[in-house]
């Protein structure tokens, strides 16, 4: 059972490396940004509309059998649940509803 002798006490760490980290952070999200933009434009290049219309097309087929399938479709046009949770006192509660 936890209890204060055996629970690690947590380093505080000083603002110089706070800011550090975060500048590091900040320069690891945009070169990610970057790439996933480069990715998109170069899928969005190559594909025309016949190719957006037959991928489409197909999604629609496959999702009366593939369950990814329907939750792409779903959540594209924005139908995805959204999960909560919600915490009095010594209940927990998890709701899931639309997020219409």
């Amino acid at each position: 059972m936890a209890n204060e002798d055996n629970l690690k006490k947590g380093k505080r760490i000083s603002e110089e490396v706070a800011r550090e980290y975060q500048a590091k952070s900040a320069a690891s999200r945009k070169k990610n940004n970057a790439e996933r933009k480069l990715i998109k434009d170069r899928i969005l290049e190559r594909m025309g509309e016949d190719d957006w219309d037959t991928m489409i097309d197909k999604l629609i087929e496959r999702a009366t059998e593939d369950t990814k399938s329907f939750e792409v479709l779903r959540d594209t046009i924005g139908q995805k649940p959204k999960d909560s949770v919600e915490i009095q006192g010594d209940n927990i509660e998890i709701k899931i509803h639309n997020a219409d």
